[in-house]
């Protein structure tokens, strides 16, 4: 190891935005309300980057720092390079915050960005933004590393300008059991971030695995092949999280417990060293049994995230959703409920194909599903998907084909849901499922602490507001 490197800074930053904006392991969704997490993109090459220079991350979206302000932070005459986050959300916004930056800071500073724009359509976007020097296709591998030490002949995973030129490198995925160093976690303002159903603070994000193996068509994680992390590695991280106080972590895998046997040895180590971490995870309903629930509630699991989507059965098999038995929807919930396991389902109103009576027997469903929380959402046109390629063969887009904010307002039409349609369902979604007297009394009974009350508060009005805003 060169050791002229540990005076190098390499900055990792979430750009500033007025919204809250969720940019990590390529998805870019703008908060519906104050729920926020770190950036795992970029705690992950923190740490892999640590290896050899010192770094830094910097959440100005979270901080609501300008571009000034982190030039302040950062501008010095060992600064060799930025990495960005960037999210198609909003990324005219993210572009204009790069491009500001760069040009207050020395020019032979290099310029990464990483996120889902960059995973599916990085030569394209390097091509026309000429203030970038390299796409980062993956932030759990040591590419970014041999890119910023500028060893090219073993470099994957990084489209990259060098003199002029454009060099695209070959995707290639993690090793199987693959390592990531302790990241900068001490870097970020973790007591600033929390999820709506959260128990507690600081707070911060965790991997245990990367990409999915199952293929909805309508998910961009389906294209990314999966790997689960070492389990001994893991540990070494919460360790670290344990001892700087952290209390609640976000796992962020695409598909927590997939890999039952690594996942049963990390949830029995995690009992074992009596963290008493709460914490939560997207998984499926179709993977958990009894006992993975149990060690995950003894583990300090406190909520589970399900993809649900449909009532349908067909729009389940026509989006390759690939549950077999849409029983074990409510059988997993009822366990979850039996180890005080709080459940929140997805749903996607209106994908292409479904009706109106397909959309309200989706809604039924989730109030007869006896779910703590549902999340109720339009189809969005994601790049990378299958969704969004049938979406433009059909004509299904609205005219803005770069909008991704389905939060608002829909960006995918057919003959048989309208604009109206769409909205007045999603309205009717929340409304129904959130408003009901029965919901409102188990949801009270369910605070224990005075965070709890207070997020709860904060949610019940950002629903009211969504509410009126729908009107």
């Amino acid at each position: 190891m060169n050791n002229v490197n540990k005076n190098l800074e390499i900055a990792l930053i979430n750009p500033f935005n007025k919204k809250i904006v969720l940019r990590d392991f390529y998805s870019s969704t703008i908060s519906k309300g104050n729920y926020n997490w770190p950036n795992i993109d970029l705690l992950c090459m923190s740490g892999i980057l640590s290896k050899e220079f010192k770094t830094q991350i910097i959440d100005a979206n979270t901080l609501g720092l300008s571009a000034e302000e982190i030039v302040t932070k950062i501008n010095n005459q060992n600064l060799k390079g930025i990495i960005f986050s960037i999210g198609k959300s909003v990324l005219n916004d993210d572009y204009e915050f790069i491009k500001d930056i760069k040009s207050k800071i020395h020019p032979s500073v290099r310029i990464a960005v990483v996120g889902g724009v960059i995973y599916h359509d990085g030569l394209s976007e390097i091509k026309k933004n000429d203030f970038i020097d390299a796409c980062i296709l993956n932030f759990t591998t040591n590419d970014v590393l041999n890119f910023f030490l500028k060893n090219y002949e073993n470099l994957n995973n990084v489209i990259y300008r060098k003199n002029n030129e454009i060099f695209a490198t070959s995707i290639r995925m993690p090793d199987t059991n693959f390592v990531i160093p302790v990241p900068s976690h001490e870097d970020l303002p973790l007591s600033k971030y929390q999820i709506s159903h959260g128990r507690t603070k600081p707070l911060t994000s965790v991997i245990t695995s990367y990409g999915c193996p199952h293929k909805c068509s309508f998910c961009v994680s389906g294209r990314i092949n999966f790997r689960y992390r070492n389990i001994d590695n893991i540990i070494e991280e919460l360790d670290y999280l344990h001892s700087i106080g952290v209390k609640e972590i976000v796992f962020r895998d695409n598909i927590f417990g997939f890999h039952k046997k690594s996942c049963r040895t990390l949830l029995e180590k995690m009992i074992e060293r009596k963290y008493k971490f709460s914490w939560v995870s997207d998984s499926r309903v179709d993977i958990l049994d009894e006992e993975m629930i149990k060690l995950m509630s003894e583990s300090g699991c406190h909520s589970l995230h399900f993809g649900i989507e449909s009532a349908s059965t067909e729009t389940l098999k026509q989006y390759d959703k690939n549950l077999k038995d849409i029983g074990l929807i409510e059988k997993t919930i009822r366990l979850c409920k039996k180890f005080n396991i709080l459940s929140v389902g997805y749903f996607i109103l209106g994908l292409p194909g479904e009706t109106r009576d397909d959309v309200d027997r989706t809604i039924n469903y989730a109030i007869k599903l006896n779910l703590n929380f549902a999340s109720f959402n339009l189809p969005i046109p994601i790049l990378g998907t299958e969704l969004r390629e049938n979406s433009i063969k059909n004509e299904w887009m609205l005219d803005n084909v770069n909008e991704y904010d389905g939060s608002s307002s829909p960006l995918i039409v057919t003959d048989l849901l309208s604009q109206s349609d769409l909205l007045y369902f999603k309205n009717k979604a929340y409304k129904k499922f959130y408003f009901r007297l029965s919901y409102i009394f188990n949801s009270l009974l369910r605070i224990k602490t005075f965070f709890q009350l207070k997020m709860l508060i904060i949610e019940s009005i950002n629903l009211l507001l969504l509410r009126k805003n729908k009107r």
